[in-house]
């Protein structure tokens, strides 16, 4: 009994010096954090997974699971980004309350936790909902906040600036809108993030397309293409090759861009996205009719009316 009562001294003084709360169990209740942390790791990754396939109830499911497995062992940071994915898959489906929710939730927890990239972030998201609504002012207020704290060093940051030149873009500001937004393509080049920059360059190619200048924009979806392939982001490399199948037809390139949505279309039939398909068989059906493809003219007018059928 006595030495049992001199172990249980020694557990206990153990645990006031360095906070544990016994001898034995303590590194079993790290491991087992560790274990968690890297669960909420792979919930996360497969959620990710999901969201660049457009999938976005998936991605809620296995955010949801990312979040609960941070928030169970307390991991503060994880939960933010967690949150803030949640959102933006909430956002995807058009849920926009749920996204606010989320939102708000991780920027309260970063404003807490006083990671300047993490608030730079929920505030980035908060800019995007307002944008999503039609809030232009709100938006550039959240991203006037987010830009003064975003690190310049930080992946945060270039997310930023691409927000702040969508918003611009849409407000008609295509000056601004292209400055930010080739910022932010640089900062993504050089930390090759591909998803990213595949994003920026397609805004690029839409900016400079709206202010006249098609070489541009062409080269510009090119270059959108190459860094979504590369990333093999399945949803990037169809809106890429819709773009230029537009671009093309703009400069007089029927041929070419017949090509070009012609392949898109294969796309998004092979991911089974029916209203996107059904959009390039529309400009496929004339296409083939001015450049002499009256075969495919034929074929395309039958799979869209099957399609219109099935509804």
């Amino acid at each position: 009994m006595k030495a049992f009562s001199v172990v249980l001294r020694r557990c206990l003084a153990a645990a006031l010096v360095l906070g544990l709360a016994s001898c034995s169990s303590a590194p079993k209740r790290q491991a087992a954090v560790v274990e968690k942390k890297n669960e909420a790791a792979e919930y996360l990754a497969l959620a990710d997974g999901f969201y660049f396939l457009g999938q976005y109830a998936s991605a809620v499911q296995y955010y949801t699971e990312a979040l609960d497995a941070n928030l169970s062992v307390d991991n503060v940071e994880g939960s933010i980004k967690a949150r803030n994915s949640l959102g933006r898959s909430f956002m995807a489906l058009g849920r926009l309350d749920d996204a606010a929710r989320e939102f708000g939730d991780a920027l309260t927890d970063a404003r807490a936790y006083g990671k300047a990239a993490l608030i730079a972030l929920g505030l980035s998201n908060l800019g995007e909902l307002a944008h999503r609504r039609g809030d232009l002012e709100s938006a550039d207020l959240f991203f006037s906040d987010a830009e003064d704290l975003a690190p310049s060093g930080d992946p945060v940051w270039a997310v930023v600036a691409h927000n702040i030149g969508v918003t611009a873009m849409a407000r008609g500001d295509l000056e601004t809108a292209y400055d930010y937004v080739l910022k932010a393509e640089s900062a993504n080049e050089r930390a090759k993030l591909w998803v990213e920059l595949g994003s920026n360059r397609y805004v690029l190619a839409s900016i400079t397309n709206a202010q006249g200048k098609t070489a541009d924009a062409l080269i510009w979806a090119q270059r959108a293409l190459a860094a979504d392939k590369t990333a093999e982001n399945t949803l990037g490399i169809g809106s890429d090759l819709e773009a230029l199948g537009s671009l093309k037809r703009k400069a007089g390139l029927e041929n070419d861009a017949f090509n070009f949505y012609r392949r898109a279309f294969g796309l998004w039939v092979a991911m089974n996205r029916v209203d996107d398909a059904r959009r390039c068989l529309v400009v496929l059906i004339e296409l083939a009719a001015n450049t002499g493809r009256d075969d495919y003219a034929q074929r395309y007018k039958a799979i869209l009316d099957s399609i219109a059928g099935t509804e």
